[in-house]
């Protein structure tokens, strides 16, 4: 049975995205998304602003609330409800503190199927940033869930622990990072490439000297992948 509260939410959701849809734009949206998606027609900060007002005064929830909330939304056609459902994921959960509250198997239980169910750049790189990288973070016996998806043969599981580090800075676990990266130097799959570049590029603001050495000591590193690693450098 759902929870009340993410019975809630979804309602509460359905109605503000609804309300907001834009009948003109929403063409264009799936457009940019190659038409692999339906849309509403909402663009990010129109979207944001009418959830922040339809979740207002709702109660702090469970991690399982969230999940369930999260996991219907998911569920519901147009692209703005799995967005919807990334934004109601960064609210609750999208710090490693806030991770913290949430039991490590929310990871594999919750989050995974997120990242493989209609799953394109857009939804992958967004729940990195407010369900992977902070779970991993707040619970580091999950090194071992990244590696293990690392070895997926499902690319976006496998962008998804390259990238799962992008907002550590000067925590990242280098020796994981590099380890990763080196694991897909020659992919040439575009978005695996593009994130092993992006990976690289990302944590060359705090340690340049690495990622040049790493670029380097790989000559297999696929074109895409050098080029992001060193575009700063």
């Amino acid at each position: 049975m759902t929870p009340p509260w993410a019975q809630d939410v979804v309602r509460r959701t359905t109605h503000a995205l609804e309300d907001a849809a834009d009948p003109d734009r929403a063409p264009l949206m799936s457009a940019y998304m190659r038409d692999r998606f339906p849309f509403l027609g909402i663009g990010t900060p129109l979207r944001r602003s009418v959830l922040r007002q339809a979740w207002d005064g709702l109660p702090v929830p469970s991690p399982a609330e969230v999940g369930v909330a999260a996991g219907a939304l998911w569920q519901l056609p147009c692209r703005e409800y799995q967005y919807a459902a990334c934004d109601l994921l960064g609210v609750h959960l999208g710090t490693a503190r806030r991770a913290r509250r949430y039991p490590p198997r929310f990871l594999t239980e919750v989050v995974r199927p997120l990242v493989v169910e209609k799953a394109w750049w857009d939804t992958v790189d967004s729940l990195r940033s407010v369900a992977v990288g902070p779970l991993v973070e707040a619970h580091r016996e999950l090194v071992t869930t990244m590696r293990a998806w690392s070895r997926s043969q499902e690319r976006w599981l496998v962008r998804s622990a390259l990238i799962h580090q992008l907002g550590y800075r000067g925590r990242t676990d280098e020796a994981l990072l590099l380890d990763l990266c080196a694991e897909h130097a020659g992919d040439r799959e575009f978005f695996v490439a593009k994130a092993v570049g992006w990976a690289l590029r990302t944590y060359a603001r705090t340690a340049p000297d690495v990622v040049r050495r790493f670029c380097a000591e790989h000559p297999e590193l696929s074109p895409l992948a050098r080029r992001e690693a060193l575009k700063h450098l």
